[in-house]
């Protein structure tokens, strides 16, 4: 009796990890699909030749402020790029966003973030 109480205690323990992982599994929400990006790096460039033509466009200012903050956000998002590649390319375009935009709040608040991951890191901010 005692040997059977043994051996189906540790069945049922051999399989509780198994059964975690797959009601963890199983609860864990599906990642939601990225949201519609309006601006990529060819549609920022053509922004950047117009706002050099007519760099007193408050509305092209801000349509170019937020270009930077898309593909910046888009950049630092991807797993494809390496993070030595992805960070500093993010942070110099949400630098790029708030110098035509200051009050652009998304990106100060991503640029915040990854000065702070910096910081935390001990590493200096790339410009």
């Amino acid at each position: 009796m005692r040997l059977t109480a043994f051996a189906l205690s540790l069945g049922l323990c051999a399989a509780l990890p198994a059964a975690t992982v797959f009601a963890a599994s199983a609860k864990a929400p599906a990642k939601a699909a990225p949201a519609a990006v309006k601006y990529d790096e060819a549609k920022l460039k053509e922004l950047e030749a117009k706002l050099a033509k007519n760099p007193k466009d408050a509305k092209l200012k801000s349509e170019a402020a937020e270009a930077h903050y898309q593909v910046g956000h888009t950049m630092m998002l991807d797993d494809n790029l390496p993070p030595r590649t992805k960070y500093p390319g993010a942070l110099k375009h949400f630098n790029e966003a708030l110098a035509l935009n200051p009050k652009h709040a998304k990106a100060a608040e991503e640029k915040t973030m990854l000065e702070n991951i910096y910081k935390q890191m001990g590493r200096p901010i790339p410009k």
